[in-house]
């Protein structure tokens, strides 16, 4: 049944006994084509194909006549007819040499030398010879229609360097380490960098440009603006994204998941080559669990989108566990979409030889070929970053190597601890899910199980015969509401698998 909001098509008593029937866009052409004596219609009012009943065209044999501007209009006509049951038969036929804005109107008037019959028999022809769309009606009828673009349609280009071979523009880049190697001066540093058009550290140019920072640890008077001033930054290039103001004009907490606020920035700051944020873990955003990579991915997706149309380059800073992971990349803190969808990964870490030294080292890099590292030292009061005119041949994963061996068991466990009340800290997790991940992290079963107990963690059915949880003592469920009678537990009256009361209270 025709919705009753829906409007009848043009010239509709005609086209219950056509067998071809042709649309156009516009009464007027839809005239000119009926003067040819054939079947002609158009949507009402003829911008709005979706308002109207196209239903007395199923199974027909239908031609499309596109204007020369009309091509909006046209796919909006094949979305509806790919809807109706059975589908019509659909050709489209470009009429030839049309005017720019011609429409078949125009068609038959540039062609007066022609009789209507002659034009009929021409337009009639063309229609045989062209093909009756198939792909086009079943990608309309799709909900989520695939964007398939051919590669030969993709001109190549070279990749946009902010600081050649180790930061890109219009990309994600990750820099991790451990608390207080010095992260944040790095990020002074470069931002200066930049506002001044100073050289890289490895001697490489570095354009001219402004920087938006997003820190969520450091004061901005007392810390961020006194390193700045300290790497003889041009502060008028750097700009602070503190947060969001809202209707209730007070000011709110900035996070990535405030997309139109970070394009905003970019907008006002056309010249940005860097967006900072400081550390990622503050701006994922309420309910994002770091440790999941589809809401990792779902938060910095639309930011490496956005960081492509605006030319500008993402530098996102992240702790990182010691020495428990198998590579360094690995021991970026969280989820690996960290670094599966940032392009290039750097690493900070102290040389062992020298406590006051601090190393840049290379991670992953899928733009370029694998860099050699840097050196540091910070000194001064404000501190600031002194690079080392020498590269660095050794590798994050040697340095991390060179950890692990002088790491023992109690810093292993700390740094268990640290991990399992991170990863709970959002509320309790399934069993099952946390030894996956503490397996691919490099945490053992033992070590995990050892971790549980300072920390006071609880075990739990989710109900009765459900998953495991594990959760901080704040986060826990009452005793008594999860309460689990150990008879049952030691018999089997339901008829399943039993399993020892021991067991059941461990949770893993």
């Amino acid at each position: 049944m025709r919705d009753k909001k829906s409007e009848v098509l043009y010239n509709l008593p005609s086209i219950a006994g056509a067998e071809t029937v042709y649309i156009v866009k516009g009464e007027k052409a839809a005239d000119a084509i009926n003067s040819l004596g054939l079947i002609a219609t158009t949507s009402q009012g003829s911008s709005a194909p979706r308002h109207s009943d196209w239903s007395p065209l199923a199974g027909k044999k239908v031609v499309i006549l596109p204007d020369n501007e009309a091509e909006k209009y046209k796919t909006a006509v094949i979305e509806q007819l790919a809807k109706l049951d059975p589908q019509p038969t659909v050709k489209v036929v470009a009429l030839p040499d049309l005017p720019k804005d011609g429409d078949a109107d125009d068609w038959i008037e540039q062609n007066d030398g022609k009789t209507l019959e002659q034009l009929r028999e021409w337009l009639q022809l063309l229609v045989s010879e062209a093909d009756a769309l198939r792909e086009e009606l079943d990608t309309a009828n799709l909900v989520n229609k695939p964007v398939i673009v051919s590669m030969a349609d993709i001109e190549p280009r070279t990749v946009n360097w902010l600081w050649r071979n180790r930061i890109a523009r219009g990309r994600i880049t990750v820099l991790g380490g451990i608390p207080g190697l010095g992260k944040s001066f790095i990020t002074c540093d470069i931002a200066a960098r930049i506002s001044t058009g100073r050289d890289w550290p490895d001697g490489s140019t570095c354009e001219v440009g402004s920087v938006i920072i997003a820190n969520a640890e450091d004061d901005p008077r007392d810390t961020i603006r006194p390193r700045l001033d300290a790497h003889g930054a041009n502060v008028h290039r750097v700009k602070l994204l503190s947060g969001i103001r809202r209707e209730d004009d007070q000011e709110h907490c900035f996070t990535l998941q405030h997309l139109d606020a970070l394009e905003h920035a970019l907008r006002s700051t056309p010249d940005c080559r860097l967006v900072v944020v400081d550390p990622i873990g503050s701006y994922l955003g309420g309910g994002t669990d770091s440790f999941r990579d589809n809401e990792v991915r779902s938060v910095l997706a639309p930011v490496a989108k956005l960081a492509e149309r605006y030319g500008c380059a993402v530098l996102v800073v992240s702790h990182r566990r010691k020495g428990n992971a198998g590579s360094a990349d690995d021991a970026i803190m969280g989820s690996r979409a960290f670094t599966g969808i940032a392009r290039t990964v750097w690493h900070l870490t102290q040389d062992k030889e020298d406590e006051s030294r601090r190393l840049f080292l290379a991670g992953k890099n899928n733009l370029a070929k694998a860099q050699t590292g840097l050196a540091f030292t910070i000194d001064g009061d404000p501190g600031s970053v002194r690079w080392e005119s020498a590269p660095v041949t050794i590798t994050a994963d040697e340095a991390m190597a060179d950890e692990r061996r002088d790491n023992d068991g109690t810093t292993k466990l700390d740094e268990a601890k640290q991990w399992l009340k991170h990863r709970l800290e959002n509320g309790p997790a399934p069993s099952n899910e946390i030894k996956v991940m503490a397996r691919r992290d490099g945490i053992t079963m033992k070590t995990l199980e050892r971790a549980k107990k300072p920390l006071d963690v609880q075990s739990y059915p989710e109900e009765f015969g459900g998953k495991w949880m594990l959760a901080l003592p704040q986060s826990s469920p009452t005793t008594t509401e999860f309460a689990i009678d150990k008879t049952m537990a030691e018999t089997d009256e339901l008829g399943g698998d039993c399993k020892t009361s021991h067991q059941l209270e461990e949770g893993f």
